[in-house]
């Protein structure tokens, strides 16, 4: 019953301060002198086809794959990113591909999935704060519409687009300032995908960048106010939305080694 104009609900936000810079990111075989610069207030998409690097590269700013040259900047600063736990330190927010490999633990239930990236913070003292715990949970399923029985119910047993927003609350909590969303709403139905995009509208409007990833040309151009676009490693094309070149023909022209004049 939803119409096709609304399937990309893009609300643009005021572009702010530099939030991330990478300059010359390199690793042997994968990834080619890779640079770029996101904003707070906008959602950068990055496109390619199957094996262009763009996940790599994401890997690569995380510090889950190693890096053998580059310099990563957030807020103009120089930051030392080498495993993930630094990432999360200089707050940045990974959603992975891989939901069920690598976003969840599918045995634990929805409430301890909500709070994985936060452990820590929840402490109070060697033992977590119970209380806040389950009070921040109830709020997310609330707030991201996760329709699970029990905060108990293990997260493995619900639908895909549900345990994506799990994986979403999950990051949101740790209120990063960049968040990374790789191919966000891969395997989940079209209301879902929605409730996905106004979760990223949210973010750019209170000031955060997003970098999305996505192999869906239409995401891209629906949601994204910048494309870079990648190939077998590089960056082939940088793209603003007022641009000319905004479209399915030239992004595609950029993704088999074409050049836009």
């Amino acid at each position: 019953g939803r119409s096709l104009d609304n399937l990309f609900p893009k609300e643009f936000a005021q572009k702010g301060e530099e939030m991330l810079r990478i300059e010359h990111m390199n690793s042997a075989g994968v990834l080619h002198d890779v640079s770029f610069t996101a904003y707070a207030g906008e959602v950068l998409g990055f496109s390619g086809l199957v094996g262009a690097g763009r996940t790599e590269t994401m890997r690569a700013l995380f510090g889950a794959d190693i890096r053998d040259s580059g310099d990563i900047y957030i807020k103009g600063k120089k930051v030392n990113i080498v495993r993930p736990a630094d990432a999360i330190h200089n707050k940045i927010a990974f959603l992975t591909e891989d939901r069920k490999g690598e976003g969840l633990i599918l045995d634990a239930s929805v409430m301890n999935n909500l709070h994985l990236a936060t452990i820590d913070r929840d402490r109070k003292g060697l033992l977590l704060d119970e209380s806040k715990h389950r009070k921040v949970a109830e709020e997310n399923v609330k707030t991201y519409r996760i329709k699970t029985p029990t905060l108990e119910t293990p997260v493995g047993s619900l639908s895909g687009g549900n345990q994506q927003k799990v994986v979403i609350g999950k990051w949101v909590n740790t209120d990063a300032d960049i968040y990374i969303f790789d191919e966000p709403t891969r395997g989940i139905d079209v209301g879902a995908k929605i409730e996905v995009y106004n979760v990223m509208n949210d973010l750019v409007k209170k000031g955060k960048a997003v970098l999305m990833v996505s192999s869906e040309l239409p995401e891209i151009l629906g949601m994204s106010d910048r494309v870079i676009v990648m190939r077998h490693g590089r960056i082939m094309a940088k793209i603003d939305r007022d641009s000319e070149h905004f479209n399915q023909e030239d992004i595609m022209k950029a993704a088999w080694g074409g050049t836009l004049e």
